[in-house]
């Protein structure tokens, strides 16, 4: 235990100084870019990570954690599905680990990140994923004969879901409006690369064909997803099978 006299501490003390600063919303944006370039600095000089810094001012950060979610595998596109999953999931910062079975058997993904992040996700993925399967079987039935159709179309919706789920969040993790969010954002996902490591080791990046048409019909579907915006009935939000 480090003890208020240990140099470290004082450091940690001062970045965590600057942090609360630049998260304050009342102080100038000036003063706020000021304070998270210091502590920039401070943690790369020093090696103090801003959860070191938070646990300095008595904030211990949200702890990381894991579950899995069981998606839809009987038509043989359950791979598909995870891939739409793992774009949700990395555009609210979190990460999807993979775990492939044989069709029909669920195909199940186990979503990391925050305590709050992975309760949000697990909600939200059915809703997501049950709207791509409505709008996939609403399309020109010509289309939907092509045999890669279905996982291109996921592949398309995902994309666009994603990029709108980053869009929304962006007031959060610009640095531009919260000054201090990349050092907790980078120092969050690192977090979350050793909590994988230690649980599942080191993973591959995989890469699959796409169906130009599927991939645009979508795309197109995408933006008109309900990604759990405020404003949007309650009603359109009940359970829904994935």
């Amino acid at each position: 235990m480090t003890s208020p006299t240990d140099p470290r501490a004082k450091i940690a003390a001062r970045i965590a100084a600057c942090l609360a600063l630049a998260e304050r919303e009342t102080t100038p944006l000036g003063e706020r870019e000021a304070a998270a370039a210091k502590a920039a600095e401070l943690i790369a000089r020093h090696g103090i990570t801003a959860d070191q810094a938070a646990a300095a001012r008595g904030d211990a950060p949200e702890g990381i954690t894991c579950a899995p979610v069981a998606l839809l595998n009987t038509d043989g596109h359950g791979e598909a599905r995870a891939d739409l999953a793992n774009d949700v999931a990395r555009a609210m910062g979190c990460r999807a680990i993979l775990k492939p079975t044989r069709a029909p058997r669920p195909y199940t993904v186990i979503v990391v990140g925050t305590t709050s992040d992975v309760h949000h996700l697990r909600q939200l993925l059915p809703l997501i994923l049950a709207q791509a399967q409505t709008a996939a079987a609403n399309t020109d039935p010509e289309k939907r004969r092509a045999r890669d159709f279905l996982s291109s179309f996921l592949s398309g919706y995902g994309d666009i879901v994603a990029a709108r789920i980053t869009a929304r969040r962006r007031p959060l993790t610009d640095p531009a409006t919260n000054p201090g969010a990349a050092l907790i954002l980078a120092d969050r996902a690192k977090r979350i690369d050793d909590f994988i490591a230690e649980r599942f080791g080191e993973l591959n990046e995989r890469t699959h064909q796409a169906s130009q048409d599927g991939k645009t019909a979508g795309r197109a579907a995408a933006r008109r997803a309900d990604i759990g915006d405020p404003g949007v009935k309650a009603t359109s939000r009940r359970a829904l099978p994935t």
